[in-house]
């Protein structure tokens, strides 16, 4: 445990005197280097991106393979979108960088699309999975973010004494050889003359 050292007055005057003191053993100064604050938004993008490079040559689905697990492991639609939108860059992009490296002078590498058509299709696949990641993801793991009850309000109730009883919803049936025989018991209501 540290000690409190009184501090005279000269050296709260004069800035010049400094006093160091030992941190205790329990206490630890901040990392230097990187440090992830937003980790789940960093795995969602690294997951979309992943899966839509390795199913690159399915121009619709790899956005919605991409989208959907990347979703799901958002949790959450902000973050499902937010790396939607990363996501629909940097795939392009790197797949643009790819065709410039390997100095392909064809654009029409997927199907006949075109790079352009391949990167709306792939666009439009990953917002689309996204969205269906981050919605089905409280439907497999049971985390509903609406648990709290709604609240509601009504009329009082009736005096339990001022209502009329209740019909009986199970009828009683009996059967013999000779006849069949229903008997339930008479409506508690008004009577209807016919």
């Amino acid at each position: 445990m540290v000690e409190n050292t009184p501090i005279p007055p000269a050296a709260v005057e004069s800035p010049s005197e400094w006093f160091h003191a030992k941190l205790p053993s329990d206490v630890g100064m901040k990392p230097e280097g990187f440090v992830l604050k937003r980790s789940i938004l960093v795995g969602s993008i690294l997951t979309m991106v992943i899966t839509s490079l390795v199913t690159f040559w399915l121009p619709l689905f790899n956005g919605l393979l991409g989208g959907t697990f990347g979703g799901y492991h958002a949790g959450r639609m902000k973050r499902a979108l937010g790396a939607a939108v990363v996501t629909s860059i940097a795939v392009p992009a790197i797949i643009f960088l790819m065709t410039i490296i390997t100095r392909n002078n064809s654009s029409y590498l997927f199907y006949g699309l075109g790079f352009w058509g391949w990167t709306v299709l792939h666009v439009i696949g990953t917002f689309i999975g996204a969205v269906a990641g981050a919605v089905s993801r409280p439907l497999f793991t049971g985390e509903f973010p609406y648990s709290v009850p709604a609240a509601v309000s009504a009329s009082r109730a009736p005096v339990p004494g001022g209502v009329p009883p209740a019909r009986p919803s199970v009828m009683t049936e009996t059967v013999t050889r000779e006849e069949a025989e229903v008997r339930a018991s008479p409506p508690t209501g008004p009577v209807r003359e016919v």
